[in-house]
């Protein structure tokens, strides 16, 4: 399977309720960490097709970067890692753009999409900064710009969306030299990642990270140990509850302040907890 797979037409929003079923044309990337040499090209690329701030090749050749863990922030919407295992190994982080996306569940004001694409974006004219999406996201990847006075924005990897309404790769899979990225339909990447499993089972951990968890990921790991727990977060299978985005949607869409809504929850512990019972019950 090439690594550069199309997608046919446009990408178009689809629903972000975790109830929604994601579209079966989706995209995905699977991650061979067993391939990654920690160039971090991915780096430089996704920097560059953002418009953000860059550095020359140089730079990134310094190995000093992986002294310490980093994560996505609002400078950076992916990062590459060094862990140490049996022999160091890399691990590329961003935005897993979840199938049931727990930020579009958490926000109020419908600022997240899950597009067709697989990828999950975000339009800010739409936020109004309450940063739920931050405490929802289970892999903890949004970030906020703190050091923006005015206009501050949510910041994560968005799958290159443009780039793929237009046919193209996102930036960091088309950069990487080493075809550690796999760009494809994920229904397709899974059983390549599997037959890569079957036909190397000393090579790879016997689970791919990402097909299951949360519901189902866009990006996906292949490696050589366990990432659950280790490097990636241990989560269960089940998507962001939609108990609770019923519920958090149901408020703000009907007007009901919070404050008073605390009110009638408190007024109603308090009276089962002193009112007048029959029977001495």
């Amino acid at each position: 399977m090439a690594a550069g797979a199309g997608l046919a037409g446009a990408a178009s929003p689809a629903s972000a309720s975790v109830s929604a079923e994601p579209s079966p044309t989706r995209s995905g990337v699977l991650v061979d960490t067993t391939v990654c040499i920690g160039c971090r090209s991915c780096e430089q690329a996704c920097k560059a097709a953002h418009g953000m701030p860059t550095q020359g090749p140089e730079a990134y050749e310094d190995d000093a970067v992986f002294d310490a863990p980093r994560r996505p922030d609002s400078t950076a919407l992916t990062v590459v890692n060094r862990l140490e295992a049996e022999r160091p190994f890399f691990l590329k982080a961003q935005c897993m753009h979840c199938d049931h996306p727990a930020c579009a569940s958490s926000c109020i004001v419908g600022a997240f999409t899950k597009e067709e694409s697989g990828a999950v974006v975000w339009d800010t004219s739409k936020c109004i900064g309450c940063r739920y999406c931050i405490v929802a996201c289970p892999f903890q990847v949004p970030a906020f710009e703190w050091g923006k006075a005015l206009e501050p924005r949510i910041m994560k990897c968005d799958f290159c969306a443009p780039r793929q309404r237009d046919g193209e790769l996102p930036a960091c899979v088309e950069r990487c030299p080493v075809e550690a990225l796999t760009f494809g339909p994920r229904d397709e990447l899974l059983r390549v990642a599997h037959e890569r499993i079957k036909r190397s089972p000393g090579k790879y951990n016997p689970r791919v990270y990402g097909e299951l968890e949360v519901g189902g990921t866009s990006w996906m790991y292949l490696s050589a140990r366990e990432l659950a727990g280790e490097a990636l977060p241990k989560l269960g299978t089940r998507p962001a509850p939609g108990v609770s985005e019923s519920i958090q949607h149901g408020i703000f869409a009907y007007f009901v302040p919070p404050v008073a809504l605390y009110s009638l929850l408190g007024f109603l512990m308090w009276d089962a907890k002193n009112g007048p019972r029959e029977g001495g019950e």
